[in-house]
């Protein structure tokens, strides 16, 4: 059994890395060296999407670029070195959608830059014009399980978002935040090397990215 499960990795590593040289590499404005794409993989308008080097993508992932000037070909979706996804990640970019080196997502996030338009009086929703605000996640951030960035968010260096939580706005650095909206419970303090608890937003220090 043992045997059979090691072959099944391997094999499976293969051919995610065969597809990878051979047919997604072509598709993106550009994709790193060492970068795996698992199959099956959706993606949308790669030619507006950029991946660094050594990115590891999870299998259901879905990375698509709506651009709000089509005709420019700019990059709207940037995402940097050794990121690893998990299954199921949707990101959506249309203006500018920024994930920095050495993030790990958990499966099932979602993280964005756009949304429809929400006036009640007018077409409905699904064929508003799209609304975008950047939205950029620092190095090193930890996405867990089920988390959603939203429109205009920014997540700081180094901070860690709770499973299942959705971030609607700015967190800033060394920080872990949690909740629907996630708010800050704790803040790396550098003086003892230990996490330590936030009573409120006023009280969260500036901090160096220095370490």
């Amino acid at each position: 059994m043992l045997r059979a499960s090691k072959i099944h990795k391997t094999l499976r590593n293969k051919k995610n890395s065969l597809l990878t040289r051979l047919w997604f590499k072509m598709m993106f404005k550009k994709l790193g060296k060492n970068s795996c794409i698992s199959a099956p993989f959706y993606p949308h308008n790669t030619e507006n999407i950029e991946i660094g080097e050594r990115v590891f993508i999870g299998t259901c992932a879905r990375i698509e670029a709506h651009p709000v000037r089509p005709e420019d070909g700019h990059t709207v979706v940037t995402i940097g070195n050794r990121v690893v996804m998990g299954q199921n990640v949707t990101i959506s970019g249309s203006t500018s959608l920024i994930i920095g080196d050495d993030v790990l997502i958990a499966g099932g996030s979602f993280i964005s830059d756009n949304n429809h338009g929400t006036n009640p009086l007018g077409k409905p929703y699904l064929h508003q014009p799209i609304e975008s605000s950047p939205t950029e996640i620092g190095p090193g951030v930890w996405l867990g399980q089920g988390v959603s960035v939203l429109a205009g968010s920014n997540i700081g260096e180094r901070s860690i978002i709770g499973s299942g939580s959705v971030v609607t706005g700015t967190i800033p650095p060394f920080c872990i935040a949690a909740g629907v909206p996630a708010r800050v419970l704790k803040q790396f303090c550098f003086n003892t090397n230990t996490w330590k608890r936030v009573e409120s937003t006023a009280k969260i220090a500036v901090v160096s990215t220095q370490y």
